[in-house]
């Protein structure tokens, strides 16, 4: 119980290859909200977009 991974709804932007501010939107499993927002920034990254700024982060819940 102390490790339950929860499902985390993260909301933000990031700045694409061409310098356009676009949205991101992911939903990320993990045990914590800090886990949760780094989880996001590694696939934002990922993805190209750099200048990552995380806006909302909200709890929801469990998919299973």
């Amino acid at each position: 119980m102390l490790n339950e991974r929860r499902t985390f709804r993260i909301n933000g932007r990031g700045v694409n290859k061409r310098g356009l501010t676009v949205g991101i939107n992911y939903d990320v499993t993990a045990t914590s909200d800090k886990d949760a927002v780094a989880e996001a920034s590694r696939l934002a990254i990922i993805n190209g977009l750099k200048h990552i700024r995380i806006a909302y982060v909200h709890e929801g819940v469990s998919r299973d």
